[in-house]
């Protein structure tokens, strides 16, 4: 029997280099920054990650956005959002949390708390109610209606006055997929 080994969470060094989003990037801000529910569709290494810092950034910056909460793979979790954070000077003013290991709890006080959705119900069965903005990273986990993580959410999704959804392959096996994730999204609005 072999244990499951995580990797230990990088030290990130804070960057002094600002962010110079490309023009794509500023449509994808602006775009999340006025839509309470809203998807980035992009191809892997576009800038999803930073695209959707700086609408929380910038929502932050004017009192309108508090938390948020991350739904992601744990290699994301752990390496891609504490990334990007250190590397723009833009973001330096936020703090991230990875709720995964032994000191998840403490965690919960960052202002971006990342978790797999593997750890929704240890979340969930507390409260969700600090957070106003949920972003999925890989929405597309998202995908089965009749999944046990899409039930899960689905029951908390009211708390959030802003959703967001990031994935390169939204419709990887045909439309059908995209019913679950944009349900997360806007409650069924659009479908």
């Amino acid at each position: 029997m072999s244990k499951r080994m995580t990797a230990p969470t990088p030290r990130w060094r804070p960057s002094a280099k600002p962010w110079t989003p490309r023009k794509y990037q500023k449509k994808a801000v602006k775009f999340l920054f006025e839509h309470g529910a809203a998807a980035l569709f992009l191809d892997p290494g576009l800038g999803k990650t930073a695209s959707a810092l700086a609408a929380f950034s910038y929502l932050k910056k004017r009192g309108v956005a508090r938390k948020m909460l991350v739904i992601a793979p744990l290699r994301v979790c752990h390496a891609v959002w504490p990334a990007e954070v250190a590397k723009w000077s833009d973001f330096g003013h936020l703090s991230v949390g990875v709720l995964h290991g032994p000191k998840k709890e403490a965690a919960l006080g960052a202002d971006i708390c990342c978790i797999n959705p593997e750890g929704l119900p240890w979340l969930l069965e507390r409260s969700v109610k600090e957070f106003d903005t949920l972003c999925i990273d890989e929405l597309t986990r998202f995908k089965h209606a009749k999944g046990q993580r899409f039930k899960l959410l689905k029951t908390k999704l009211d708390g959030f006055s802003r959703r967001w959804g990031l994935t390169g392959t939204p419709a990887p096996n045909g439309l059908l997929d995209l019913f679950g994730q944009c349900y997360v999204l806007d409650q069924g609005n659009a479908l």
